[in-house]
């Protein structure tokens, strides 16, 4: 575990508010809670090196839970599948930041997308290159300047876990194509915390120090503006699938409500604690939803 000093932050990283309090400690380390735009986020940040050190065995790489990771990322991975379907009329080039063991890039490349990725966790990419989907990088993604753009970038559960997420969006903005997507998958942990946050941290949800952030309220909408998005849409699409019969049942049965709501609403009715897909283009009016 890092260990460091009760350094307190001046300032909230995205839309700047003054002296933001503290609001959760799991392992060790400390959040804090932005309210003006409800960020929550880790303070202090790791260094590279560790966080670096920390994602080689974040991963674990015994084949029962390479499948089970699979297996719980399958319904996610199906929508995605759909929604690019829908919004790109032929395949193109698909780059997934943070490709784990390969799944997605494995069911792109199926359905005829030239695929990508990056993996700084050398014992999931060694995996992800056994299934010969494509190129799989181990730089990070503010360091590809020489890549070709993309018609579709995508980050499943990477954004909570970078450093400087303005940063990273802003990279991935000037490698897509002018219509081109990202697509954006992450964890809303923070209305779980307001619960109970004694529950939180006998579960670990925030498995600190690896979630570095989390995006409620609008902290999301305005980190994509930030950084030069020109068309936002946050929804919710699907939930993982536990190995595991009961949490199954809740997930696959229950999970459902949440995509109704938005779906009926219009994405304006969130259902709190579940994970959120938000779609950036630079192009205006880019989606058809």
């Amino acid at each position: 575990m890092v260990t460091h000093g009760k350094e307190k932050p001046v300032t909230c990283p995205v839309c700047g508010a003054a002296r933001p309090p503290f609001f959760y400690m799991e392992n060790g380390y400390d959040y804090y809670k932005c309210e003006a735009c409800s960020l929550l986020f880790l303070y202090p940040v790791p260094t590279q090196e560790n966080l670096h050190d920390h994602y080689q065995e974040y991963l674990p790489v015994d084949p029962k839970l390479v499948d089970a990771w699979g297996y719980e990322m399958e319904p996610v991975i199906a929508s995605s599948v759909h929604f690019l379907a829908s919004q790109c009329a032929v395949p193109g080039r698909l780059l997934d930041i943070g490709c784990g063991y390969g799944f997605f890039l494995e069911a792109m490349q199926v359905c005829g997308w030239e695929v990508e990725g990056i993996e700084l966790s050398k014992p999931a990419a060694d995996i992800a290159r056994s299934k010969k989907c494509g190129l799989i990088h181990a730089r990070a993604v503010e360091e590809m300047h020489d890549m070709a753009p993309f018609d579709v970038i995508t980050m499943f559960y990477v954004i909570e876990h970078v450093a400087d997420p303005l940063a990273i969006l802003k990279a991935v903005r000037r490698l897509l194509k002018p219509n081109g997507i990202l697509v954006l998958r992450y964890p809303n942990t923070s209305p779980l915390l307001a619960f109970s946050r004694t529950l939180g941290r006998k579960l670990a949800l925030m498995q600190a120090p690896s979630h570095l952030y989390d995006y409620a309220g609008d902290s999301m909408q305005r980190i994509m503006v930030e950084a030069g998005y020109g068309s936002i849409q946050t929804t919710i699409d699907a939930n993982t699938r536990s190995p595991h019969p009961v949490k199954r049942f809740i997930s696959c049965k229950m999970g459902k409500v949440p995509v109704w709501l938005a779906r009926l609403s219009k994405n304006r009715l969130l259902f709190p604690g579940y994970s959120r897909v938000t779609y950036g283009a630079v192009q205006e009016g880019r989606f058809r939803l």
